[in-house]
């Protein structure tokens, strides 16, 4: 899901909360000023909430049936020489809604919110060539606009616009010193905020009541303001029903009256709420506790929580890389978050070039239950590794579940020498009929090549490959295979995938892809390779028998075959 949809999914959360606490414990209470606090702690705080480094919860989980892998069966007797007609994909007219549709409706969304920002403007607009058009005069450091005609009068930051030919001299009175405390309390100020966060959240229905319900206050506190500095609130009440009867308004200023009339004169006579009823507003510190942990809850875990660039933990594991730019600084870094793992890191043999790249290094961790090594020379290649508590595992290509950003990290600092990482994660939404397509392409063409079977070989194939920014795919790497005719056979049917879709960014994307081979052995197990549960794909063989006769072999998919590691 993109961030932006993600940040306004959890502002609009944390906007509910606070609307939802406003209207049960806050609405019908006489403490107008505690009142803007909470409305205005509603558009701050669910604004910023997600913006905040908040440590995430991590959640376990155990794996469901829906991770069990597909299986589709073919004849035995095909082989890698066999010849193979194109493949036929079906295609869509959503298709390339499917494929774009993360973007199409970033687009949409944004250009909703730029035109109500538009709208917006062109009221601030509207006002400036109103003080230009009336007749100003300041008073007590306030400007006062009188504009003959206008429909109702109205505040904004601090300029007051009036027609001083349309009220007789009380009512012209009650409307100043409304307008006047609009001012003097810098009521445009909410406005202003309260417009702008609906512009951006504007998809969210608690944020439009929310400036709504702040509106209304903000004109209650007027009122307080007028009728504690009056004689005569029933004449006060009386101008509210003459002059609140005007049409629709700008609606980012202060009107004298704002179709809420009833509402406010039931608050202008309502009995002042008790002064106990205060401690109600401590329950914002809970609410504000309640947004920060759900937030928290639907954030993603941490890039980083082992306290050092080069490692990461992810599902209780510790996985990190070494590239040509890791430094003795960040060597020691890597030492120490390993000591507290129970994890010793040696490196007897470490050297450098003139630049400060690594060109040679002996690498070694041990642990209670298992020890490994890595020896690297010129070329000096990035590698990855992980520690769990029982095992271990090294080498020049990302494991399974290997965090995003360590990948990222090889590719930077990795000199192009970086091998076995997909750049990009969505580029099956590119591929004609999606991800299923994409699967029943392999389903179709693999196949377990006869010789390796009779020889009883069987392994892990990795490959990557170049997907164009016109779609077309080239460079078909092989980077390790049991034999050749596994890689020839998985070679062989990339080089038979139809053409992606053209990529809007014109950007190459590298894409790799892991293909393990077992051979049942016909006693309840399997001749396989190492790591090979963790492949993208899973091809199984049957070992030839004496009689001639068809035999299955089985496919099989993970959840993503576009896993990067």
């Amino acid at each position: 899901m993109p961030t932006l949809f993600i940040y306004i999914l959890q502002a609009s959360c944390a906007m509910t909360l606070f609307y939802l606490l406003y209207i049960s414990c806050f609405k019908k209470e006489t403490f107008y000023r505690y009142n803007r606090i909470v409305l205005l702690s509603a558009f701050i705080f669910s604004a910023i909430l997600p913006l905040l480094p908040l440590p995430a919860w991590q959640w376990t989980q155990k794996s469901t049936e829906a991770a069990t892998p597909v299986s589709v069966y073919f004849s035995d007797n095909a082989h890698a020489s066999t010849p193979v007609t194109g493949v036929a994909v079906e295609h869509h007219w959503w298709d390339p809604l499917m494929q774009h549709g993360g973007t199409i409706l970033v687009a949409a969304y944004i250009t909703i919110a730029a035109f109500l920002l538009l709208l917006h403007i062109l009221q601030l607009l509207k006002i400036r060539r109103l003080v230009r058009a009336g007749n100003v005069y300041m008073r007590n450091n306030i400007r006062y606009v009188q504009l003959p005609g206008i429909t109702a009068p109205f505040s904004f930051l601090r300029t007051i616009f009036f027609d001083p030919n349309a009220h007789a001299h009380t009512e012209l009175q009650h409307v100043l010193k409304h307008e006047e405390a609009h001012v003097q309390q810098y009521h445009s100020a909410d406005m202003l905020l309260s417009a702008l966060y609906c512009c951006i959240c504007w998809i969210n229905p608690f944020a439009w009541r929310c400036k709504r319900a702040l509106q209304l206050n903000l004109e209650f506190l007027a009122d307080e303001a007028v009728i504690q500095t009056t004689d005569a609130p029933d004449a006060y009440q009386y101008s509210l029903l003459k002059i609140g009867l005007a049409g629709s308004r700008v609606t980012i200023v202060n009107h004298f009256s704002k179709s809420f009339i009833k509402n406010r004169i039931l608050m202008i006579n309502k009995t002042q709420s008790p002064r106990l009823r205060t401690w109600r507003y401590l329950l914002l510190l809970p609410v504000f506790a309640l947004a920060a942990g759900l937030l928290a809850a639907t954030s993603p875990s941490s890039k980083n929580d082992a306290g050092t660039k080069y490692l990461a933990t992810e599902n209780d594991r510790l996985y990190g890389v070494v590239t040509p730019l890791t430094s003795d600084k960040d060597f020691a870094e890597m030492k120490d978050a390993l000591e507290k793992k129970g994890i010793t890191l040696n490196i007897p043999t470490l050297r450098r070039n003139k630049n400060g790249e690594i060109t040679a290094i002996d690498f070694k961790l041990v642990s209670g239950t298992w020890s490994m090594r890595e020896t690297m020379e010129v070329p000096f290649t990035p590698y990855f590794f992980y520690c769990a508590e029982k095992e271990g595992g090294i080498g020049p290509f990302p494991m399974k579940n290997c965090p995003r950003h360590l990948q990222d990290l090889a590719l930077a600092e990795g000199n192009g020498a970086a091998k076995g990482i997909t750049t990009d994660s969505t580029f099956l939404n590119r591929f004609p009929g999606g991800e299923h397509a994409y699967r029943k392409v392999f389903a179709k063409n693999v196949r377990y090549p006869r010789a390796s079977q009779q020889s009883k070989t069987a392994g892990v194939v990795r490959l990557q490959y170049k997907i164009q920014p016109n779609g077309v795919i080239n460079n078909i790497e092989l980077l390790e295979t049991p034999d050749k005719a596994l890689g020839d056979e998985v070679k062989r049917v990339l080089e038979q995938l139809p053409t992606f879709a053209a990529d809007p960014s014109g950007k190459t994307v590298t894409v790799s892809l892991r293909i393990s081979f077992m051979l049942d052995n016909g006693a309840g197990g399997f001749i396989k390779g190492s790591d090979a549960d963790n492949a993208d794909i899973i091809v199984v063989g049957y070992l030839p028998k004496p009689i001639s006769f068809i035999q299955p072999l089985s496919l099989s998919f993970f959840d993503d075959p576009s896993s990067p590691c």
